[in-house]
């Protein structure tokens, strides 16, 4: 056998014969990198009014704190007050006239009424002693026959009136008809309705804070005219007592994030700076990102999952940095991705 065949075998002898590899374990150090934006905990609060019209007010700057209510600006409104005003009177009007059917009439009118009822029955009975004593006569020939007919016609009318004294005094006791109620509370809830209408109006014409916080940016100035929901908004609000960090974690990481574990964050801006926090919350439903790195080699079209992170303390940055987030996470199996 040559000598180079028996060097061979040996040496493919000497392989067989060794221990194959350990399988890969994990890392006790792994972590989860992501990019992400330091935003107010509370997010931050886009203000925009719901009005068109000329800022006549204008109550905030940028740095100011303001509680939640606070009025921040104010569109001219002397219209909407003026509409809330006369609103206003005919609510009263019409409550007036409602409350005058539902109580029914006074004890003083109703004394009128039966006063008035008497004094034509009164009227009555002496018209009919008239008729009878006319038309005695004129059956003697003593008198016309119209005067007898006037006598006649003279106790029929004090008769009528009579009638219509006695209707007065029984409506006045009888009340209000229930139909005639019915108007009369529809009639108020109508005007109660265009008075809350024309106060929801003015309302919206006083933009207020709708959270504890701080003025972030202001972008519209005293004068200057508003369009309603127009993509330009009058400030920015957050609640600065604390950040958090929305970071932007890739899909093939997203098995390894959970609620609860600890996390810290770094920026160029603040060199060998390390802000701890925690992972807050989990996005449940895959998104494009939220914010980019400037590399054009980076892939625009990569899904990520939200994950917010709750800063400890008032670290010292500012809104919409931008930061490197780490998290760490269980130790890596043989077969997952590297960590970056």
């Amino acid at each position: 056998m040559r000598p180079t065949l028996i060097v061979f075998l040996l040496a493919l002898a000497g392989c067989g014969g060794a221990p194959a590899p350990a399988p890969a374990t994990a890392d006790a150090g792994t972590r989860v990198a992501a990019g992400g934006l330091v935003e107010p905990a509370s997010e931050e609060r886009v203000i925009i009014p719901q009005l068109s019209g000329r800022l006549a007010r204008v109550l905030i700057d940028e740095g100011d704190s303001v509680v939640a209510g606070q009025l921040l600006a104010e569109i001219e409104n002397s219209e909407y007050r003026a509409a809330v005003a006369a609103a206003e009177a005919q609510v009263a009007l019409r409550s007036a006239e409602h409350e005058r059917l539902r109580n029914g009439a006074r004890t003083e009118e109703i004394d009128q009424a039966a006063a008035v009822l008497a004094a034509a029955a009164a009227q009555e009975r002496l018209a009919a002693a008239e008729a009878t004593r006319r038309r005695s006569i004129a059956e003697r020939g003593l008198i016309s026959i119209e005067q007898r007919e006037q006598a006649d016609a003279q106790a029929a009318a004090t008769r009528a009136e009579r009638e219509r004294a006695a209707a007065a005094l029984a409506l006045l006791k009888a009340g209000a008809r229930r139909e005639d109620l019915a108007a009369a509370e529809a009639a108020l809830a109508a005007a109660v309705a265009d008075r809350d209408r024309a106060a929801a109006l003015l309302e919206k014409s006083l933009i207020r804070s709708p959270i504890d916080g701080t003025v972030l940016k202001r972008d519209q100035r005293e004068g200057e005219t508003v369009v309603a929901l127009a993509p330009i908004p009058l400030a920015r609000i957050g609640d600065l007592r604390r950040l958090q960090v929305r970071a932007d974690v890739d899909e093939l990481d997203i098995a390894r994030i959970r609620v609860g574990q600890d996390a810290y964050v770094s920026s160029d801006a603040f060199p060998g700076q390390r802000f701890a926090g925690r992972v807050a919350h989990v996005s449940r439903r895959m998104g494009p990102r939220n914010q980019t790195s400037g590399d054009p080699a980076e892939k625009q079209d990569a899904k990520i999952l939200e994950a917010l992170i709750t800063l400890d303390g008032q670290p010292p940055l500012p809104v919409g940095l931008r930061v490197d987030v780490f998290v760490a996470t269980p130790a890596r199996t043989a077969g997952e991705r590297p960590p970056p």
